[in-house]
């Protein structure tokens, strides 16, 4: 409980930051989210793997305007690396990975890289441009073809 209150602050931070750091004219926006990512090519894979993210975003953007409070459906189709399988007392323990695709939420369409070090990914977004961080919670087995995911994002 105490590492999700520590997570759920540091994100709070950063978004909070980075909008400080905008300019007055800027177009705006944050989230939180949370939903499934689906490794559709399986995990350990390299080369030519893709996926799919399906789940809920909740806050609001300036431009174009999307009010979220209540929840906005989330998607994103990527592509993605997850080349170690290792496996440690039953649970996968990917040191690396990374993706880059597309992602929609309300009438937001833009695009996305992530670099992922054990559970947490740093995202980098663009058009528009912006920042998140994510925790991914894997299944409880070394079959991975899913994880549970829950982040932050800002968007200028």
């Amino acid at each position: 409980m105490k590492k999700i209150a520590a997570f759920i602050v540091l994100s709070s931070l950063l978004v909070v930051g980075l909008m400080g750091a905008l300019p007055a004219q800027a177009d705006v926006g944050a989230f939180v989210f949370n939903g499934t990512a689906s490794l559709n090519s399986g995990f350990p894979c390299t080369g030519t793997c893709n996926g799919t993210f399906s789940g809920t975003a909740r806050g609001a953007s300036v431009l174009p305007t999307n009010n979220c409070a209540a929840g906005c459906p989330f998607t994103a189709t990527y592509n993605y690396s997850e080349p170690d399988g290792t496996c440690l007392a039953g649970h996968p323990a990917a040191a690396l990975g990374t993706a880059n695709g597309t992602y929609t939420i309300g009438s937001i369409n833009g695009g996305f890289s992530w670099t992922r070090v054990g559970v947490t990914a740093i995202i980098l977004l663009s058009n528009p441009t912006g920042v998140g961080v994510a925790a991914f919670i894997p299944p409880d087995t070394c079959a991975v073809d899913t994880a549970t995911v829950a982040g932050v994002a800002a968007v200028a």
